[in-house]
């Protein structure tokens, strides 16, 4: 799942050439303001290991919307700073594991939604077999960006991942949610009645109603 906010800084160089581990297309997509605002947030990500493909996707985002460069740089910076504190928490949590980009994006956005990291060192050891966290991760942050509490968002997804629900199907979660939100349901049956659709057993043991 991509990111869906649209960032905001910062300053500095030009881009080195493709030879140095740039991409042309992303180079060439930049004009000189755009790179001098840039360049240095994305040394700096590089240096710190973080997922610089998703810093430059909103870089052209914020071209292709004719955003000033001003305010690209300083929407980067501000994600950057996300990122590395995405980062830093996964690193804590999990010392020995080899982070994905996905995993630190999916952190990032879930702490956007007010989700705790004491939260996700939760579902972080609920894992059997020390799989990828993003896609758990990322349907925990947009059930709670429909609305569904933390507590009971961050109960589903540990119960999906301890049980070692394929992927797959959890991913499906949030757009069967909106299916049956979409269909008159209140938040907590439409979850409900989402994890019927999808043969997940939910952790509650609840029915849908109605």
């Amino acid at each position: 799942m991509r990111l869906r906010w649209f960032l905001v800084a910062g300053a500095c160089m030009c881009f080195p050439p493709a030879a140095d581990g740039q991409e042309p297309d992303f180079a060439s997509s930049l004009d000189v303001a755009t790179r001098v605002a840039v360049q240095s947030i994305l040394d700096a990500a590089t240096r710190d290991s973080l997922p610089v493909q998703a810093l430059r996707s909103k870089v052209l985002e914020g071209v292709a919307k004719n955003v000033s460069p001003t305010r690209i740089g300083q929407a980067l910076a501000a994600l950057a700073g996300e990122l590395r504190s995405a980062r830093l928490a996964l690193r804590a949590g999990l010392p020995s594991q080899a982070l994905e980009d996905g995993e630190v994006v999916a952190v990032a956005m879930a702490a956007r939604q007010g989700i705790s990291f004491d939260v996700l060192q939760t579902l972080w050891e609920s894992r059997p077999n020390g799989g990828s966290l993003e896609v758990p991760v990322t349907v925990l942050g947009e059930l709670v960006r429909r609305g569904i509490p933390v507590e009971e968002a961050a109960a589903l997804m540990t119960h999906v991942v301890r049980t070692s629900v394929p992927l797959s199907l959890a991913a499906q979660i949030p757009g069967k949610f909106d299916g049956a939100l979409s269909a008159g349901r209140p938040p907590t049956a439409a979850l409900l009645e989402a994890l019927r659709t999808l043969n997940i057993p939910n952790p509650s043991g609840r029915r849908p109603s109605g």
